[in-house]
């Protein structure tokens, strides 16, 4: 019986001890090609789909509706001592819908916008707490992301305002097992088992405002709320424990015997995010520049809590109880970004723009001299883009098409971990490694 319940125990600790990923894949690398190639310093000029991360109040600074359709494609090396760890990498669809209109002679505008994964909608991993692992992009990719938002004009040609909700899926599950456990012989044991799982919709709000007082300067301030899906999992065992359970009159040892083992641990945690927008627009460029306060602080650590309650009558059973998981000690940071646009072809058929970014994003992650080992680097991201405008292609799209392309390339230094202990099992280790990515937008308008 011993045996059996420690391989119960453990089951349910395996599947429940899932370091998962913290944030979401438009956080960690962008949504749209036009943000991408500006290095994310996009809170104040984005009027497409990607408004609805950005900043949703540009929504309704626009009066075509918009149809758009994207791509992205990310390949990760994150490496500790040299050798991958072969985390996994985006590649998805983007799809996004802008409806503008009036309301009391005010622009207003409806929007959704669509990140949808074309590997796995989501994942689960179980790893050791003591086993390395990069905690902001393990599988960080591996979620569907839709949003909505509406925005509305304030005052005249002057402030717009915006708001929204994000949309993720919670996860619980609980499997029943009942019967009974023959002390002695497998064989005698008769149990059945029963599996619930639920899904709860998780919405976290996003909010915008724009001010342009003038032709040239834009100022966006945004708001994303935090939010923390757990996984929720509990195995019940009940029944009676018996000898010679095979025959017709099993001896009873205990009657009503039980199990309990839940596990809750966080799954996706997202820090709630504060954004200042500039960008001044001439005829043919544009400068912008991005200041995102991101609260790392209310990072809960992924590693699963066990919760066990043994009842086994007059049997000398137990099970030591687990200690809750520590703090992980994340910090707050400020993500500083830059973006430029110039347009260097501008004919009434055809148009092209040329864009660059840059943004450094430092760790919130402190050092790990203990059992933990949630690894984490400074980030230095720079991207490259074009922006092609096609008027006149068919007379199916009286307005013109808009296809954007960016490149992304995230380099993340060299970090040491040193351990307290010298007979530390895992050892020091050096963390590092890079993104490669790759987006593209179409745009019809109407």
């Amino acid at each position: 019986m011993r045996r059996r319940l420690s391989w119960l125990v453990a089951l349910v600790a395996l599947v429940a001890a899932s370091p998962a990923a913290r944030a979401n894949p438009v956080d960690a690398f962008g949504l749209g090609a036009r943000g991408v190639a500006l290095g994310g310093a996009y809170g104040a000029l984005a009027s497409d789909f990607s408004a609805n991360y950005y900043n949703p109040a540009g929504l309704a600074t626009g009066d075509d509706l918009r149809i758009e359709l994207g791509y992205v494609l990310v390949d990760p090396t994150l490496e500790l001592n040299g050798a991958d760890l072969d985390v996994d990498g985006v590649h998805g669809l983007q799809v996004g819908l802008v409806m503008p209109g009036r309301l009391f002679g005010r622009r207003v505008a409806l929007s959704l916008a669509l990140y949808l994964p074309d590997d796995r909608l989501t994942r689960v991993r179980a790893l050791p707490e003591r086993q390395p692992r990069f905690a902001l992009y393990d599988n960080r990719p591996q979620r569907i992301v839709l949003t909505t938002s509406a925005a509305f004009e304030v005052v005249p040609d002057l402030l717009y305002a915006g708001v929204g909700l994000t949309y993720l899926s919670d996860t619980g599950g609980r499997l029943d097992i009942a019967g009974m456990v023959d002390l002695e012989d497998a064989g005698g044991t008769t149990l059945v088992s029963g599996v619930d799982v639920t899904f709860e919709a998780v919405r976290y709000l996003h909010a915008g405002l724009l001010l342009t007082p003038g032709d040239h300067l834009r100022v966006g301030l945004a708001f994303r709320d935090a939010f923390d899906l757990s996984l929720d999992i509990g195995l019940v065992v009940s029944g009676d424990i018996v000898l010679d359970g095979a025959s017709p009159s099993p001896t009873p040892l205990v009657e009503d015997a039980s199990l309990t083992v839940i596990s809750v641990n966080s799954n996706l945690f997202s820090p709630r995010q504060l954004a200042l927008s500039l960008a001044w627009v001439e005829p043919g460029w544009a400068l912008a520049c991005d200041l995102t306060w991101l609260q790392w602080s209310g990072f809960k650590s992924p590693t699963s809590h066990l919760t066990v309650a043994l009842d086994a009558g007059v049997l000398p059973l137990s099970i030591p109880e687990t200690p809750p998981p520590g703090s992980p000690g994340f910090h707050d940071i400020v993500v500083p970004r830059l973006g430029a646009e110039v347009t260097v072809v501008d004919t009434r058929q055809v148009g092209l723009a040329l864009r660059a970014g840059y943004f450094y994003e430092p760790t919130p992650a402190p050092p790990q001299p203990g059992r933990t080992n949630l690894v984490d680097t400074d980030k230095h991201g720079l991207s490259v883009g074009v922006g092609l405008r096609l008027s006149e292609v068919t007379t199916l799209f009286p307005k013109p098409l808009h296809l954007d392309a960016a490149l992304l390339w995230i380099a993340l230094p060299d970090r040491t971990y040193l351990k307290d202990d010298p007979a530390d099992p895992t050892g020091d280790y050096v963390a590092g490694g890079s993104f490669l990515g790759f987006t593209t937008t179409l745009s019809f308008r109407f």
